[in-house]
């Protein structure tokens, strides 16, 4: 297997963060603890979207050269990310979840594969995934809606568009999170739509994932505005509104 450090040669890791001071500070520890063991140039991004907790002052107090960003108030799971995604100056822009539900050592599985990829997703539904902990029943059956809708309506070649690790090239993630419009958790739609549009080589790759104990899904909205964003995406993409990416002649080189 390819070692991580010689597939990605750097890494800057986004960790987008809402009142999570219960788990931030391993997360980071983890975080930090393989990239060094793995001899892997890196910088590591929290980005703060308006916590009111003490999540920004664990991250400040947790030093390592850790660079913490805030959106000044509470804008959203996409919002966050690309403000993160957009800061990230090494060869390759990871994002991940603040639980860690996909952990770090994941990039060892991933390395094998960036030689012939712009952008390397996390996939829990392929045949070689495997879920440690389940969701509770009813966030398991919106787990199994969300994605066939999308495969329907958006991404038909992609099997999970939502899993919170995904890793692109420095210029893959410029080209794309600079077009991205979507602030709430449908976000991840709308890049790997824009990705597909760019002609970035998407590849889902199987890993194993661990519920995480809490989320910020509020149960009862956010699944029917994903679902409206999922058309809405959709309907810009089939109807050309995109058409300024495809005929884009300055999209930075994918090396």
């Amino acid at each position: 297997m390819t070692k991580a450090n010689e597939a990605f040669k750097s890494v800057t890791v986004v960790i987008p963060a809402y009142n999570a001071c219960d788990v931030i500070t391993d997360t980071l520890t983890a975080v930090r603890q393989y990239l060094e063991q793995a001899d892997l140039p890196h910088e590591i991004i929290v980005v703060d979207d308006g916590s009111t907790d003490n999540t920004a002052a664990l991250v400040t107090d947790y030093g390592h050269g850790i660079k913490l960003l805030s959106n000044g108030r509470n804008r959203g799971k996409g919002y966050t990310v690309r403000h993160g995604m957009l800061e990230g100056g090494c060869d390759w822009v990871l994002f991940m979840d603040v639980d860690n539900s996909t952990t770090i050592d994941h990039l060892d599985r991933f390395a094998p594969h960036a030689a012939d990829a712009d952008v390397l997703i996390a996939s829990r539904r392929l045949p070689d995934s495997n879920i440690v902990r389940p969701q509770p029943k009813f966030r398991q059956m919106l787990g199994k809606t969300f994605p066939y809708f999308a495969r329907i309506i958006a991404l038909p070649e992609i099997r999970d568009t939502q899993c919170g690790f995904k890793v692109f090239r420095r210029a893959a993630a410029a080209d794309v999170f600079s077009r991205q419009e979507s602030e709430g958790f449908c976000f991840d739609v709308e890049v790997l739509l824009i990705a597909k549009r760019l002609g970035y080589r998407i590849r889902e790759v199987a890993i194993d994932w661990d519920n995480p104990p809490s989320s910020t899904v509020r149960v009862s909205l956010d699944p029917i505005k994903m679902l409206l964003d999922l058309f809405r995406f959709a309907w810009r993409h089939r109807r050309s509104q995109y058409a300024e990416i495809s005929q884009a002649t300055d999209r930075p080189s994918r090396g």
